[in-house]
């Protein structure tokens, strides 16, 4: 979901055609993502998120819960061959076996998806979930029954795991832009692992001409070491970028 949901997805009000569909049972005069929701005040770390946006959040959790297909469970509709090639570069931030923490996991497919292309990188990764959804996370953990204790009801805001996890991926627009810094330090610091990565995406539409955030420019203006970026798909569709947490 997209938002304070998860990184299986884009708000389907900027993703492709076929998330398109799920527009109008969400907002339909929406003008944007959930991230472009202004905040007037700056944010603070113990405050919680607006609930205007945690509101369309929820929204749009339903609007995913409304299809049975599974991509479309994540809010995308591009089929699986786009799906590999728009999210498995992901992975070019990845290098060595560990925990994999998925914050707005969704229906937990794309933790399923990176498990699998990780094994084909010789790389073996254990999924760890979030989602503001309780009901998608009781997708997720009928999706992988085996890590269900490792699937959490939550929003990435909040949210402290028990122990800190070497591999974080969040989309930036889990947070509306106001809070992107700050949410990008306190995961450094309360939920990446010394010595591990944080890694942020951002999904664009081909569909609407949408391109993907400039994630690592994003991360420099934040004053971060950009230790790498990939893109997947025609466009690209999709923008990863990463920091490392020292140890």
């Amino acid at each position: 979901m997209g938002g304070a949901l998860g990184p299986c997805k884009r708000p389907p009000w900027i993703a492709s055609t076929a998330e398109d569909m799920l527009t109008f049972q969400v907002s339909p005069s929406h003008p944007g993502p959930l991230s472009s929701l202004v905040v007037l005040s700056s944010p603070s770390p113990d405050a919680p998120l607006p609930a205007e946006f945690l509101r369309r959040a929820r929204a749009l959790a339903d609007a995913y819960l409304s299809s049975d297909d599974p991509h479309r469970q994540c809010g995308f509709g591009g089929g699986s061959s786009r799906w590999r090639a728009e999210r498995e570069p992901l992975l070019d931030a990845i290098d060595e076996d560990g925990d994999f923490l998925d914050l707005g996991c969704a229906n937990g497919l794309l933790l399923e998806s990176v498990v699998e292309w990780g094994t084909h990188r010789g790389v073996t990764l254990t999924p760890h979930g979030l989602d503001l959804s309780a009901e998608l996370i009781a997708l997720a953990r009928r999706r992988l029954p085996a890590h269900a204790d490792s699937l959490h009801v939550g929003d990435a805001w909040s949210w402290s795991p028990v122990r800190r996890v070497r591999w974080v991926y969040a989309l930036s627009d889990l947070v509306p832009s106001t809070h992107l810094g700050e949410l990008v330090n306190r995961l450094a610091l309360e939920v990446v692992a010394p010595g591990g990565r944080l890694i942020l995406g951002s999904y664009g539409s081909r569909s609407r001409g949408v391109a993907p955030d400039d994630l690592a420019a994003q991360l420099r203006e934040l004053g971060h070491d950009v230790r790498g970026e990939s893109a997947g798909g025609t466009g690209p569709v999709t923008r990863f970028a990463w920091i490392d947490v020292s140890t």
